[in-house]
C-alpha cells in the first residue's frame, strides 16, 4: 500500500469533473478503436485501391499496432519522466498531423510508413491516458470506469458502422477509407484543444517534488487545502522501463497480460476480419454486413454494461476467466462452421457471443492492472502492458491477413482457438491472487 496524504485524498473523494475529463483524456482509446473498427469496415475498398499482396495488406493492417509497440514502450517512460500533460499534448499533435498525411498517401509504402508513426501516437497516448485517469478518480468512480475499454470498443465500433454507411451513400467511392482517416484527425484536432485546459496530476507532482503545485491542483480541483509534506524529486532512467518486474507482483502482471492477450487475438485476429470474412462469404450484401456488424458490436456494447457488475459479483478473478472460457469456445465453434459441420447461419450469432463475452470479461485488462500496480511506476506499467497489447495485436492482424488469403477462414479459426484456449489456461493459473480472487480488491484498501 502506498501511504502519502495525495494518493489516499484523490482516493477517498469523487472528482466532479470525472466524466468529462476522462473522455477527453481517454480519447486515444477512442482513436485506437476508430481505427480498429472503422478501417476494418472499409478493408475491401482499400485493398481494391492498392492491391496489395498478402504479407502488405498484413503490414497495412498491423501497422498502427507495431508504431503502438514503441509508442507503449517509451510513452510509459516519457509519462513517468515529463508529465501526464504533456506527453497528452504531445501525442495528440503527431495523431493529427499522421492521420491527414494516410489520407493523402500515394501509395502502400507510405500508408505504411505513416500509420507506423501514427500508431506511435496511439500507443503512447492510451498509456498517458490511463495512467492520468488513475491518478484523477477515486475507489468508487473506478469501479463506475471499470470497464471503460469495452465500452469505447462498443460505442465506437457502432458509430464507425453508421459512418461508413453513411460514406457509403454519399461518397460512392472506394477511397471511402481515406474519410475514416480524416475524421479520426478532426477528432484529434478538437480533442488537442480540449486537452489543453487540463491540470497535471497531483499524485505525479507530488512524485517529482512539487508538493505546493499538488496542493494547489487538489485546491483548483476539489475546493479543499491540503498540506503536505515535501517529497524529493523521484529519479527517472531507462531502467525504469523494467522497474514494473521487481515490485514483487509477477503473477498478477502475467495475469492482466494473458487477459491483454486474449483481447489482442480477438480484436484482430478475429473482430478486425469480420466485415472482411463476411464479404468473402458471398451470402450477403454489403450492406447487411454492415447491420451484421452493429448487431455484434451492440451485444459488445451489452458485455460492457454487464461487466462491472459482474466483477463486483464474483471478482475480477471469476469474470474475467469465465467468459474467457465461453469466448474460447465460440471460436472453436465457429471453425466447426467454416468446416460445413454447423449451419452458415450460426456465423453471425457465434461472432455477437465472442464479442460479448470478450467485453463483458478479459476486456477490463487496463482497469485490472491499475487495480493494483503502485503509482510510482503506473506510466511505465502502463506502458507494458499497452505495449503486450500492441504486440499481440501486430501479429494477430498480420497473420490474420496472411493466413486468411493464404488458408483460409477456416484454419485461421482454429488457429486462433487454439490460442485462445492457451491464454485462457494461463490466466486460469495465475489470477488466484489476493487482488483477483474477491469484489475489486485493490492495494489502496
Amino acid at each position: 500500500m502506498e501511504n502519502n496524504k495525495v494518493i489516499h485524498y484523490v482516493l477517498k473523494h469523487d472528482n466532479v469533473k470525472s466524466l468529462y475529463m476522462i473522455f477527453i483524456v481517454s480519447a486515444s482509446v477512442f482513436l485506437d478503436v476508430w481505427d480498429l473498427t472503422a478501417f476494418s469496415f472499409v478493408l475491401t475498398l482499400f485493398k481494391a485501391t492498392f492491391l496489395p499482396t498478402g504479407i502488405l495488406l498484413g503490414l497495412s493492417v498491423a501497422g498502427a499496432n507495431l508504431g503502438g509497440i514503441a509508442g507503449a514502450i517509451l510513452g510509459g517512460y516519457l509519462t513517468d519522466y515529463i508529465g501526464r500533460k504533456r506527453m497528452l499534448i504531445y501525442n495528440m499533435v503527431a495523431f493529427v498531423v499522421f492521420a491527414f498525411l494516410i489520407a493523402v498517401s500515394t501509395n502502400l509504402y507510405e500508408f505504411i510508413i505513416f500509420r507506423i508513426i501514427l500508431g506511435f501516437s496511439i500507443g503512447a497516448d492510451v498509456t498517458t491516458g490511463f495512467s492520468y485517469i488513475y491518478e484523477y478518480i477515486s475507489l468508487r468512480q473506478r469501479t463506475k470506469f471499470y470497464s471503460l475499454w469495452a465500452y469505447s470498443f462498443a460505442v465506437v465500433a457502432l458509430i464507425a458502422v453508421f459512418t461508413v454507411f453513411l460514406l457509403y451513400h454519399l461518397v460512392q467511392n472506394i477511397i471511402i477509407w481515406r474519410y475514416i482517416f480524416v475524421i479520426g484527425g478532426v477528432f484529434a484536432a478538437i480533442i488537442l484543444i480540449l486537452r489543453s485546459k487540463l491540470r497535471e496530476t497531483p499524485v505525479w507532482l507530488y512524485y517529482n517534488g512539487d508538493s505546493k503545485g499538488a496542493e494547489s491542483i487538489i485546491r483548483e480541483v476539489y475546493g479543499d487545502t491540503l498540506i503536505i509534506d515535501k517529497q524529493d524529486k523521484q529519479e527517472r532512467s531507462l531502467k525504469d522501463i523494467v522497474r514494473v518486474y521487481r515490485s514483487g507482483l509477477n503473477k498478477e502482471i502475467i495475469f492482466t497480460y494473458s487477459l491483454n492477450c486474449i483481447v489482442g487475438f480477438i480484436g484482430w485476429g478475429f473482430a478486425f476480419y469480420i466485415t472482411y470474412m463476411l464479404f468473402e462469404l458471398h451470402f450477403i450484401s454489403f450492406f447487411q454486413i454492415l447491420e451484421a456488424d452493429s448487431i455484434i458490436y451492440f451485444f459488445g456494447f451489452l458485455g460492457a454494461i454487464i461487466s462491472p457488475f459482474i466483477s463486483r459479483k464474483f471478482g475480477i478473478y471469476k469474470a474475467s476467466v469465465i467468459p474467457s472460457i465461453i469466448a474460447a469456445i465460440s471460436l472453436f465453434l465457429l471453425f466447426t462452421v467454416f468446416s460445413n459441420i454447423l449451419p452458415g447461419y450460426f456465423i453471425i450469432p457465434l461472432s455477437a457471443i465472442i464479442i460479448f463475452f470478450n467485453y463483458a470479461g478479459p476486456m477490463a485488462y487496463n482497469a485490472v492492472l491499475n487495480s493494483f500496480i503502485p503509482s510510482k511506476i503506473r506510466g511505465t506499467a502502463n506502458g507494458q502492458n499497452y505495449m503486450v497489447n500492441k504486440i499481440v495485436e501486430a501479429g494477430s492482424g498480420f497473420a490474420g491477413g496472411f493466413l486468411l488469403i493464404t488458408i483460409g477462414l477456416r484454419y485461421n479459426t482454429l488457429v486462433l482457438a487454439f490460442i485462445v484456449f492457451s491464454l485462457v489456461l494461463i490466466a486460469s493459473i495465475t489470477g488466484r491472487s489476493r487482488y483477483f480472487t474477491s469484489n475489486m480488491k485493490s492495494d489502496y484498501k
